[in-house]
């Protein structure tokens, strides 16, 4: 399934990724493109409390999709 396709439910995230989960992730997608090391490793802490496998996967797809 695409990206675009699977975002089209539950606002912009992949189904079964917890709401928490989802926000950190592209808050991390920003701070990687921002280039904010000190953020990066926040937001990780962050996202370590909440994530799943489905989670680490999506952030996975997040970060290589700016390529």
């Amino acid at each position: 399934m695409s990206p675009k396709a699977r975002s089209a439910g539950q606002g912009g995230r992949p189904p079964g990724i917890d709401p928490r989960a989802s926000e950190a992730i592209e808050h991390i997608v920003q701070a990687v493109r921002d280039g904010n090391d000190a953020r990066i490793r926040s937001l990780l802490a962050d996202l370590a409390a909440v994530a799943d496998t489905a989670a680490l996967l999506y952030l996975r797809e997040r970060l290589y999709a700016q390529r």
